[in-house]
């Protein structure tokens, strides 16, 4: 939102947004070559050792084309099916939060991209995104085995939640949604072992998946 840091130009893609947070990755993705995934994260989340390679692993190996990190038992979490499950590696869900991380495999992109215009806030969206989503039969999931932290600062303490409500509402009125009881569940599946890839353990095992990358 202001002057790109020294030494950052070549990994900046553009400064002096001034938007909501969906507008402004308008701007970003506007020009986005091909790539595989898009993940999206807020700046005030602590992710674990060795995120990418974990959740990005878990995607795809249960096929995730939609996916969030579960939250932790002391994040701001505004959603049940959010919450880390104890003995769980992820599950799969109705529902995908927009923030504070999402990530986005090619075909889902092509889904959901670009984001609505008008939506500041984006809230509402992310129950737009679960009936897309269901239409196209694709899969969304939360990882339990790659929680982040969601803690330094209270949901809507930078913008009227109020008014991100108002304009939510307003937004579902005029679209085709998902009710908010797929948000309220612990999801559609739990999976504690992992389908197996050729060549490797059927087992994930995160301290290993850390130390690659």
């Amino acid at each position: 939102m202001g002057d790109i840091p020294a030494g950052m130009a070549s990994e900046t893609g553009a400064d002096h947004l001034t938007a909501g947070k969906f507008q402004n990755l308008n701007v970003l993705v506007r020009d986005l070559p091909a790539v595989d995934w898009l993940v999206i994260i807020d700046d005030d989340v602590v992710l674990p050792a060795g995120f990418l390679d974990l959740a990005i692993e878990v995607c795809e190996r249960l096929d995730f084309a939609l996916a969030q990190p579960a939250q932790t038992r002391f994040s701001n979490a505004n959603w049940i099916v959010a919450k880390r499950r104890l003995l769980s590696v992820a599950r799969r869900t109705r529902f995908v939060e927009i923030g504070p991380v999402t990530l986005i495999r090619a075909d889902a992109a092509e889904l959901l991209l670009p984001f609505p215009a008008d939506l500041r806030w984006g809230w509402g969206l992310d129950f737009q995104w679960a009936h897309l989503m269901e239409h196209a039969g694709l899969r969304m999931g939360v990882i339990d085995a790659a929680a982040v932290v969601h803690a330094s600062r209270k949901v809507a303490s930078t913008y009227s939640w109020d008014a991100a409500q108002e304009e939510g509402r307003e937004y579902l009125r005029g679209v085709d949604h998902l009710p908010n009881d797929v948000a309220m569940s612990r999801g559609l599946r739990t999976y504690r072992v992992l389908p197996r890839r050729r060549g490797a353990s059927a087992r994930l095992d995160p301290e290993r998946t850390a130390r690659s990358t």
